[in-house]
């Protein structure tokens, strides 16, 4: 099996959030963990709005010169040497990893199916919801895909202009820590990023000659923000397991019992996978 760690790195965009799995900054846990935190939609309304005044300009410029004095100097190859085409494992993990994924949101909505609403409730709503069709999940699966191929290996001349789109923001998402860069600073520059990125994938896409490629970064680009919601409340939720918050009362208790036991499947999943391909 050829680099079966490395797609499976990549399908984390279909099962994982957008954002980086932390929390915001620290604090003392003495009322509700989340009374006071915005909802993803809150934060990531607030981000767009910022984005659109171009208020990241000044950042985004920045990593955009990091990333074209890595190419002007040859070295783009080394960056893209890690993605080594789509694998026939590939469809087969996503379809375990979405059966977990979906068995994981029904227990959290179990969870909280008969709690009056709260900002802690509204955010295990919120990772538990549905927000894509068949149809727009192919299309984010099929953007999913291209992660794992390097520039030239798409089908045709549209998927390579994805495809090394793709690249450099991978390589921008890497390189987004600034001196001084605080936890919640990187998760809002993060955003802002995966903005801008979608911007240059429909204005790209406005020019192929590829329809069903065209259709598909139309469909992957509705309910953008709302995905980026999601992940932003995932990453809130996360913070009760990996150290970051304490649960406050016996339903955080719960939710971060949940969390971890399908933190443990999903690793357990992972080496099932691993044993059964590690001679391919």
């Amino acid at each position: 099996m050829k680099n079966l760690s490395i797609i499976l790195a990549a399908l984390s965009a279909g099962t994982a959030p957008l954002l980086p799995q932390t929390s915001p900054e620290p604090v003392q846990i003495v009322k509700p963990a989340y009374e006071a935190e915005r909802s993803g939609h809150e934060a990531v309304a607030m981000i767009r709005k910022t984005y659109e005044k171009d208020g990241y300009a000044e950042f985004l410029k920045e990593l955009d010169d990091s990333y074209t004095a890595l190419k002007e100097k040859g070295r783009l190859d080394e960056f893209a040497e890690m993605r080594t085409g789509y694998s026939p494992e590939w469809q087969e993990w996503e379809s375990r990893a979405a059966a977990l994924q979906n068995e994981k949101k029904q227990d959290l909505l179990s969870a909280v199916q008969d709690q009056k609403m709260t900002p802690f409730v509204e955010k295990v709503r919120s990772v538990s919801a549905n927000l894509s069709d068949e149809s727009h999940e192919n299309a984010i699966i099929l953007m999913a895909n291209l992660r794992a191929q390097a520039p030239g290996m798409g089908k045709n001349s549209d998927e390579n202009r994805l495809i090394d789109l793709d690249l450099e923001y991978e390589y921008k998402s890497l390189h987004i820590d600034l001196p001084g860069l605080s936890v919640a600073d990187r998760r809002e520059k993060q955003c802002a990023l995966m903005m801008e990125k979608l911007e240059k994938m429909l204005a790209a896409s406005s020019e192929f000659k590829d329809i069903a490629l065209k259709q598909a970064v139309a469909l992957y680009a509705q309910n953008f923000d709302a995905r980026l919601a999601q992940s932003w409340d995932i990453a809130d939720l996360n913070a009760l397991t990996n150290g970051k918050r304490k649960p406050a009362d016996a339903l955080e208790e719960k939710v971060a019992s949940i969390l971890t036991v399908y933190q443990e499947k999903f690793s357990d999943l992972s080496r099932q996978f691993f044993a059964e391909h590690e001679k391919n």
